[in-house]
């Protein structure tokens, strides 16, 4: 057996781990068809081209996981965030998620607002703050 560290990991080595894991959890998991991966991205622009918004997701295993939601700090409070994350529930449920869950550091409140709760905290990450899981139910 031979051991090997990559800190910068090829496209390829990435998607051959990926192969190995999803066939594991295909062969041992009764999952729906559609369980495969559905990543996807909505952004926003400004009148200039300019992204000012976007969520990165991806919709698997009946499940809906926000990867990334930014809004630029000029456009907050102008409902684009609320806006950004309804879509990417409603595109989630449109393939077959029924749960949606997330890790945030400093948005908390926001989530919380929009109906998500936590299930658990991991202090210190990073140090001095806490990084809370969060989740929703897509189908109730």
């Amino acid at each position: 057996m031979q051991y090997e560290l990559s800190e910068r990991p090829s496209h390829l080595e990435c998607a051959e781990l990926d192969q190995h894991f999803h066939s594991h959890i295909r062969d041992n998991y009764a999952l729906p068809d559609a369980s495969e991966d559905c990543r996807f991205l909505i952004s926003i622009r400004n009148e200039h081209g300019d992204m000012v918004g976007g969520v990165r997701a991806n919709a698997y295993w009946d499940g809906l996981e926000i990867e990334t939601l930014w809004v630029d700090q000029k456009y907050r409070e102008k409902g684009l965030g609320h806006n950004l994350l309804q879509r990417a529930e409603a595109h989630g449920k449109e393939h077959g998620a029924v749960i949606a869950f997330l890790k945030t550091v400093d948005a908390l409140a926001f989530y919380e607002k929009r109906g998500y709760r936590v299930y658990g905290v991991l202090e210190d990450r990073p140090i001095g703050s806490s990084l809370y899981h969060l989740k929703k139910r897509l189908d109730s």
